[in-house]
Order: C-alpha cells, then structure tokens, then sequence
C-alpha cells in the first residue's frame, strides 16, 4: 500500500490539533483544501496570516483586539465603574450582543487541575493590580457556572475580599424548560437565593 503524501500528513497532523477536531475530521478537511480552488484554500491560509499579525491583547483587559488598548477599553462613552470578569475573549461578544456598557477583565482561562492551569497562568495578578489601582464601583465575576469556573469564581472572590466596591457573581437559576427533579443542587440553590419578587 502506497503511502501519503508527507506534506498531506504534516496538513492532517496540523488540523487534528484544533480543538473539537478528530482525526477523520482533519483528515476530511485536508483533502476539502486540496479540492477546492487554490485560490480559496491560500485564502484561509492568508487570513489566518493576517488574523495572528494584527490582532493581540489588549494590554489593559486582555481582550483580543488590532488596536491597544482595545476598542471597549478606549470607549470613555462606557461605564468607567462597572468591571466584568470573564474567562474566555470569546465571551466578551456575547455580552456585548446583550447590552453589557461596562468594561471587562478577560481571565484567559480558568483553573483546571486536570489541564494543569494554575492562578499564574490567567491574568489573575493584572486583575488584582487593575482593581486596585481602578475606580471600580462593582466587580462581577461572569465565570462559566461548571465546576473549574466556580473554583475560579471561589478564588478570585478570595483574593478580592479586601475591594472596597461591590464583588458579585452572574444571576444562576433554572433553564427554560427544565424539571426541578432533574437540576443540580447547586442551580437550585441558586435560583432560591436569585428569587424576584412577580409584583
């Protein structure tokens, strides 16, 4: 049996890297790239050249941005007192599709025993040092409601015990549809505590 191609390998080996994709699905998507026009597939190529040299972080909230500081950081129309703090950049666009005009602080990940990521690797000191030096009225920790965002939430609530303003965690309470029965203890606990009066 004749075998690959190194370079169609090198291609598949690559792809297969990327999170949520299997070694099938590389191997379906290598073989697209090579089908499709060249001009299409050096396309991709070329974004993802242009997407890793003009985006970074933003030195001030650790959002990913062409600009430094960020577009939100630098918006002076958005309220200066309120500060989000959110694991992933990703979660910053889903916030502001709701509405959120505060400013945030990206963690870049949460604490995970089992994928070795310690309080260093986030930005948990630049947050720490942005609160102190900040005129934050109110820190919301918006941290995934799972077990490693909670840890995350636990530790930075710790570490910001001594903030002066308001320390909050996102409301928590029973997903449409659900069944009592059937939720977590720690989602019902929450949605008791969240209760709104129906007045």
């Amino acid at each position: 049996m004749a075998s690959r191609d190194r370079t169609i390998e090198t291609l598949i080996e690559r792809l297969n890297r990327l999170p949520g994709i299997g070694p099938k699905t590389a191997e379906r998507l290598a073989f697209h790239l090579l089908r499709v026009d060249k001009d299409e597939a050096l396309q991709l190529a070329k974004a993802i050249e242009d997407v890793r040299r003009a985006v970074k972080n933003c030195s001030m909230c650790f959002q990913l941005d062409a600009s430094d500081p960020c577009g939100v950081c630098s918006d002076t129309s958005r309220d200066q007192a309120m500060l989000l703090v959110v694991e992933d950049p990703r979660e910053v666009s889903r916030f502001e599709e709701v509405g959120y005009r505060g400013l945030y602080h990206v963690l870049q990940g949460r604490l995970s025993q089992l994928e070795g990521i310690r309080p260093e690797d986030l930005t948990i000191a630049q947050l720490l040092k942005r609160v102190d030096n900040g005129t934050f009225a109110e820190v919301c920790l918006a941290t995934n409601p799972d077990l490693e965002g909670e840890g995350t939430a636990r530790l930075l609530a710790d570490k910001l015990s001594q903030f002066g303003g308001k320390l909050t965690r996102l409301a928590r309470g029973l997903p449409a549809g659900s069944s009592i029965s059937q939720v977590s203890s720690s989602i019902l606990a929450d949605a008791i505590e969240g209760r709104r009066s129906l007045s």
